[in-house]
């Protein structure tokens, strides 16, 4: 799977959030409810995937879309708390 961002808004998330889009890889290797359409921005889709940080098992929301077959990151934040629980009523883990 190939991922890109927008260096200046990986700075910025990591910022605001705590969460570094470098860390995010593994992210699509476990649980995810995903996709879920956020919105359309133009003529992308933005899409929301809800999974596990591998460092710390705390449930993240992901904003993305794909371009030319790569995942592009947009956000990462905690997820909120309907989101988790959302995520552990499906899969019975998370933080």
């Amino acid at each position: 799977m190939e991922f890109e961002w927008d260096e200046a808004k990986r700075l910025i998330n990591l910022e605001k959030h705590g969460i570094d889009f470098c860390e995010l890889t593994e992210f699509w290797e476990g649980d995810l409810i995903n996709p879920a359409a956020v919105r359309e921005a133009g003529d992308e889709l933005r899409l929301l995937a809800l999974g596990v940080s591998r460092g710390d098992d705390r449930i993240i929301a992901v904003v993305y879309t794909v371009r030319s077959g790569a995942i592009r990151l947009i956000s990462a934040r905690r997820a909120s708390r309907y989101e988790r629980e959302v995520f552990r009523s499906r899969f019975g883990h998370g933080e």
